[in-house]
């Protein structure tokens, strides 16, 4: 598998739990980004498969159980 087909994997499964965790916890986009630290516009992206997340983002998730 090429790194751009893995990229693209990355992004669709993030971006599938990202999603999945604000809808279940009755969060906005602005709720989520205040508990994480990020902006609106970040997590719109990457609920969009448009951008990742910093490694430095992805562990924080983890560690709020929100991945």
């Amino acid at each position: 598998m090429e790194k751009k087909q893995l990229v693209e994997i990355k992004k669709r499964t993030l971006s599938l739990k990202l999603r999945k965790f604000r809808l279940r916890k009755h969060l906005s986009q602005e709720e989520l980004a205040k508990m994480i630290g990020a902006s609106v516009f970040s997590i719109s992206r990457w609920e969009r498969r448009k951008h990742y997340p910093p490694n430095s983002t992805i562990k924080l998730m983890k560690l709020l159980r929100i991945l």
